[in-house]
């Protein structure tokens, strides 16, 4: 041993490092990844509005619900097969599908194809706040009951902000003369569709928290559902569409679709992960605030007004997200 290597240090006269808090770390991954979700389905959204034009009636809007399930599908098993082969993802029993395979009907049925159908009949900006609303609450009665997750007083103020931005921007979609009349006698049956599409989104974020929290892998988790709408809704349609009826969907469409997809996996995938992270009323939250990005995105894609109503929501939505209890 040399001298310089026997000679005894001095102790460092610097405080200790305090540790990282993980509960705030682990928060923010949560909040970063809910945000990552509502541009993602913020994106995917306009795409679907595009779609909604579309002349092929119920069953066009059945092949674009199932269709949009094709990338999250591909991501999900590219995954789970990596995994796999190295050994650390294996299947688990089939006790722990069967809650699975019920919610993603439950989101494939109620959730995915009621937006289409809602986008159709009422629009992009009157769909996406009544089903966030009834996502919100749904989410956060059935979370408290089913996953015992809390609702701190922040978050619960963060919520009333969040819905009464809803509110603001259902009116300014009501009052703006958006590119959907919601006159028409269609409308009523546009709103339900709407408010069935959240509840049944709420309770699927139920769901998959819980799945999540029992260590299930996400990629299962993503695979379950998306090969249910593959298995299920584009088969019902390509059946009524016929050859005839999908051969004539163009090339713009079917970037469309794939655009639409590919953005609705990415943010499946992120609100999924953020799950890990926050409660279902946080993330529902953040993921919320997607509302003021698709007002945004119909005004400069689709020439829908942004009125000074519309604006208010916005401001509401940023409210109540710098409110939101992080802890």
């Amino acid at each position: 041993m040399s001298t310089a290597a026997a000679v005894r240090r001095p102790e460092s006269t610097q405080p200790p490092v305090p540790p990282l808090k993980t509960a705030d770390s682990d928060a923010a991954k949560g909040v970063a990844l809910g945000l990552l979700a509502a541009v993602g389905y913020s994106v995917a959204n306009l795409a679907l509005r595009q779609l909604a034009k579309g002349q092929g009636g119920f069953f066009w809007d059945v092949w674009i619900s199932g269709m949009k399930a094709l990338p999250t599908f591909l991501a999900a098993a590219v995954l789970l097969a990596m995994n796999i082969s190295k050994g650390r993802t294996t299947f688990p029993a089939w006790s722990a599908f069967r809650p699975l395979i019920g919610a993603a009907l439950l989101m494939q049925f109620g959730g995915n194809l009621g937006f289409q159908l809602a986008l159709r009949e009422i629009g992009l900006a009157i769909t996406v706040p009544i089903v966030f609303s009834s996502i919100i609450v749904s989410g956060a009665i059935v979370g408290r009951i089913v996953v015992g997750d809390a609702v701190s007083v922040r978050t619960a103020i963060s919520m009333g902000l969040m819905v009464a931005s809803i509110g603001f921007l259902s009116a300014a979609a009501h009052t703006g003369g958006g590119s959907v009349d919601p006159s028409k006698s269609s409308a009523s049956f546009g709103i339900a569709i709407a408010l069935v599409s959240g509840v049944s989104y709420g309770l699927c974020g139920v769901v998959i928290r819980r799945v999540v929290q029992s260590k299930l892998p996400i990629e299962v988790t993503l695979l379950a559902f998306s090969v249910t709408g593959l298995l299920t809704l584009c088969p019902i349609s390509a059946a009524n569409l016929g050859i005839s009826g999908l051969s004539a969907i163009s090339g713009q469409d079917w970037w469309t679709m794939i655009a639409a997809g590919t953005f609705n996996a990415v943010g499946f995938f992120a609100i999924t992960h953020a799950l890990r992270f926050l409660t279902i009323s946080r993330a529902n939250v953040v993921n919320a605030s997607q509302n003021a990005m698709c007002a945004v995105g119909a005004f400069v894609f689709f020439a829908e007004p942004l009125t000074s109503v519309t604006l208010a929501g916005i401001g509401l939505t940023i409210v109540g997200l710098l409110i939101l209890d992080r802890k």
